[in-house]
């Protein structure tokens, strides 16, 4: 890379994309995960199975707490009505994140965002020895702004830098059901890593000053 930043299509660091797609995986959420309902009616089932018979049926917006998983569909209590059931997890979205076994809600979280990336992050935390993300905050406007931690940004290559950023938009993008999202890796007051959906796809912008001490 020259001095200056560079854009470049997300799709060119595919091979590294889609090592790293795994960790936005919906699957690991946990028991006590409180979701919303996607499609205008959805049924509850009496088991994991589009064969099994309808308990009831839910609306878009309805609070469901998340008991149990089986493959492709979630076990749940409908908080409205107390009524528990089974539901297709691919209509589910995720409103907010159990503590159990996470590393918590605090602001250099990602559990309130992939219960899954949240635990992954936390063994890296505990594998590096120091955590990950100072900050995490999301806009309105779909961006997602992560502040790494000093011993992060000073001990991960570029190359290190750069996946992550990657690791953390296909999160992003998971968590927002494929809508357009923008991520932002990077210390405050320091040109970030961007990663931004654009009408012809995402695209990577790369300030001159990523690094890394190896």
């Amino acid at each position: 890379m020259s001095g200056k930043s560079k854009t470049l299509r997300v799709c060119a660091l595919g091979i590294a994309a889609a090592a790293l797609m795994a960790l936005s995986a919906p699957a690991m959420a946990n028991p006590g995960d409180t979701y919303t309902i996607t499609g205008d009616r959805v049924n509850v089932r009496s088991g994991p199975s589009d064969r099994a018979s309808i308990r009831t049926t839910v609306q878009r917006g309805d609070e469901l707490l998340e008991l149990r998983q089986d493959g492709g569909w979630t076990g749940v209590r409908v908080l409205r009505t107390g009524e528990e059931g089974w539901v297709f997890s691919d209509l589910l979205r995720q409103r907010s994140a159990s503590t159990l076994g996470s590393g918590g809600n605090g602001r250099g979280s990602f559990a309130r965002y992939s219960s899954g990336f949240d635990r992954l992050i936390g063994r890296v935390n505990d594998e590096l020895g120091y955590k990950f993300a100072d900050r995490v905050e999301a806009g309105e406007d779909g961006l997602l702004r992560v502040t790494p931690s000093q011993e992060w940004l000073f001990n991960t290559s570029r190359e290190a830098k750069i996946y992550a950023a990657m690791a953390l938009y296909e999160m992003w993008k998971n968590h927002n059901n494929g809508r357009p999202v923008s991520v932002a890796l990077g210390a405050r007051g320091m040109n970030p890593i961007t990663i931004e959906d654009g009408s012809n796809g995402p695209t990577m912008d790369l300030p001159a000053l990523v690094g890394g001490s190896r």
